[in-house]
C-alpha cells in the first residue's frame, strides 16, 4: 500500500513545506498537479527535488498541454537530477473550459486518441535508439531521447475512468488510476480493467484519488465533514456545479447522482458531500482513525495498492493524517491476513 500527497494550490514556500511534512510523515510521493490555477509542475518538482531526501515526486502531465518528446526529456533529465525520484501521471483532462484557456479543444474521443499517441510515442523514445513514429497527432522523424535512463528508473502512471482511457493503461501505464467511489464500484471497475491487460505484461499498481475526514471519533469527523459543506457558500456550490456539468469525464459525471443527496453516507465511512465542493475527487473516508484505516485495507481488498490523499477540509490535515493513518499503516509489515482478520 504507497500513499501519495495532493499537494494544494499555493505559493512555493507551503508546497515545499507540504512535501517535506509528507516526507517526514510516511508517504511515498507528493502529486503535482497539472492545470491552470496551480505552479508548473515541472518547474516545481526541480525545486523539490533539491529540498527533500526520498520523496518521489509524482508530476501530472496533461497531453494537450505539451509534446511527448519534450515531455520525455524533462523527465529523463529531472529523474537523472533527482537519482530517480520522478514518476508521470498522465491526464486527458475533462472541462472544455479550463483546457480552452491553454489550448485548441478537442472532443472526449479526439483527446483520447491524442493521449494514445502521446503515451505510445513516449514509450518509444524510452526504448532508446532511434524513432520514427508516424500518427494523427504526433509525427517525429530520425529522433533520439537525450539523456537516456535505466529501465528502472521512473514510473507512468494514467488517470481516467473512461472506457478509453482503461484500453491505453492496460497497454502502456505501469499504474492506474481513477477518482474515489463506492467500494462495490471502484471493485467493479478495477475488475473490468484487469480484464483488459494483455497476458504478457505485469499488473499495473491500481490507485484511487480519495479525501480523508479523520478525527479521534467517527463523530467529531462527521461533523467536521457536514461543516466544511454547509460552510461553502452557495456560489461556491453553484460554481462547482456549473464546471461538472460542462465536463465529458465520465469519472466526473458518475458523481451526478449524488448532487441531490449530499448529507447522505454512502456507506458508513464514505461520504459524497465533496463532489458539491471540488471539481474533481468527490469522495472522502470520513470516521475515527482506526475506521479510515478500516476502510483503506477495504480498498486493498478490493485491488487498490496506491491511494492519492488530499485532506482538502483544512491545511492542517496532512500532520494528522499522516503521523494517526499512514505511518501506522506503513509500519505493518503487509500480510494477507491482516485483510481477512480485520474483513472476514
Amino acid at each position: 500500500m504507497e500513499f501519495c500527497w495532493m499537494l494544494p494550490e499555493g505559493d512555493s514556500a507551503f508546497i515545499v513545506e507540504q512535501t517535506k511534512l509528507a516526507e517526514a510523515s510516511g508517504f511515498h510521493a507528493v502529486l503535482l498537479i497539472n492545470a491552470n490555477a496551480y505552479m508548473d509542475p515541472w518547474i516545481m518538482a526541480t525545486s523539490l527535488t533539491h529540498q527533500t531526501e526520498a520523496i518521489r515526486i509524482l508530476v501530472a502531465q496533461n497531453t494537450s498541454y505539451c509534446l511527448p518528446t519534450t515531455t520525455a526529456k524533462a523527465f529523463n533529465t529531472l529523474n537523472l537530477l533527482s537519482n530517480g525520484r520522478i514518476d508521470l501521471n498522465i491526464v486527458t483532462g475533462s472541462s472544455q473550459v479550463e483546457l480552452g484557456k491553454m489550448t485548441r479543444v478537442g472532443d472526449h474521443a479526439s483527446r483520447y486518441r491524442r493521449t494514445k499517441e502521446f503515451i505510445e510515442l513516449f514509450r518509444h523514445l524510452q526504448q532508446g535508439g532511434i524513432t520514427h513514429y508516424h500518427g494523427d497527432c504526433f509525427d517525429v522523424q530520425n529522433a533520439e531521447l537525450i539523456p537516456r535512463l535505466e529501465p528502472s528508473q521512473g514510473k507512468l502512471f494514467m488517470a481516467g475512468s473512461s472506457e478509453e482511457a482503461m484500453q491505453i493503461a492496460a497497454q502502456f501505464a505501469d499504474g492506474y488510476f481513477v477518482f474515489g467511489h463506492e467500494f462495490e464500484v471502484i471493485e467493479q471497475h478495477f475488475a473490468t480493467f484487469h480484464h483488459l491487460l494483455p497476458d504478457n505484461r505485469p499488473k499495473p499498481k491500481c490507485g484511487i484519488m480519495i479525501d480523508i475526514i479523520a478525527r479521534e471519533t467517527s463523530e467529531e469527523a462527521w461533523q467536521a465533514a457536514h461543516h466544511f459543506l454547509e460552510s461553502a457558500s452557495p456560489f461556491q456550490k453553484r460554481m462547482n456545479r456549473l464546471f461538472r456539468n460542462n465536463c465529458d469525464s465520465e469519472g466526473i459525471s458518475k458523481y451526478q447522482s449524488y448532487y441531490s443527496k449530499q448529507e447522505e453516507r454512502q456507506d458508513s465511512t464514505l461520504w459524497a458531500g465533496l463532489s458539491q465542493l471540488n471539481t474533481s475527487n468527490g469522495f472522502s473516508i470520513v470516521g475515527s482513525y482506526e475506521e479510515v484505516r478500516q476502510s483503506l485495507y477495504t480498498f486493498q481488498r478490493l485491488g487498490v495498492d496506491y491511494f492519492i490523499v488530499s485532506g482538502l477540509i483544512s491545511s492542517h490535515e496532512l500532520e494528522r493524517i499522516g503521523s494517526r493513518i499512514v505511518m501506522p499503516i506503513q509500519s505493518i509489515p503487509w500480510r494477507d491476513d491482516i485483510v481477512s482478520e480485520v474483513h472476514p
